[in-house]
């Protein structure tokens, strides 16, 4: 892995079963992209500014968003997003089926995909790896 680094995700989801079944599928399938994660359009913001408590974060490489959060909702975020400097930071859209997938497309929000919650590695892998310079790193049980 010399020179490789891994991607930084940044994960806004309200729920914590939610939440804790991504990190638990990461965990399970040994990815080693590091999950932050905050619960409001707000939190988002500040992290993405590095307004304190998150001064030392990482910038994220991937947002993966769920649309439904408390008071403002992902929209906010995503136009947000579009309007100022974070503005190339690749957004995942997570939906809850396929339906709702499709409902969110009609809108022709501004994200770079979709994948399905509870978070399915197998799709938002593909969707990951469709991304220009983005990849997972995955260790090999041998």
């Amino acid at each position: 892995m010399t020179g490789a680094s891994t991607v930084e995700f940044l994960l806004v989801q309200d729920d914590p079963a939610e939440e804790l079944f991504t990190r638990e599928t990461f965990e399970t399938y040994k990815v080693l992209n590091r999950v932050h994660t905050v619960h409001t359009v707000a939190q988002a913001q500040a992290f993405l500014r590095r307004d304190a408590p998150y001064a030392h974060v990482p910038e994220p490489d991937v947002i993966l968003l769920d649309l439904n959060l408390p008071g403002r909702d992902g929209r906010h975020l995503l136009r947000h997003l579009r309007e100022h400097s974070a503005a190339t930071v690749p957004v995942i859209l997570l939906v809850d089926s396929p339906v709702a997938e499709g409902i969110l497309r009609r809108e022709d929000l501004p994200v770079q995909g979709y994948a399905t919650k509870p978070v399915d590695l197998a799709c938002l892998s593909s969707v990951v790896r469709s991304l220009d310079s983005i990849a997972f790193v995955v260790l090999r049980v041998e």
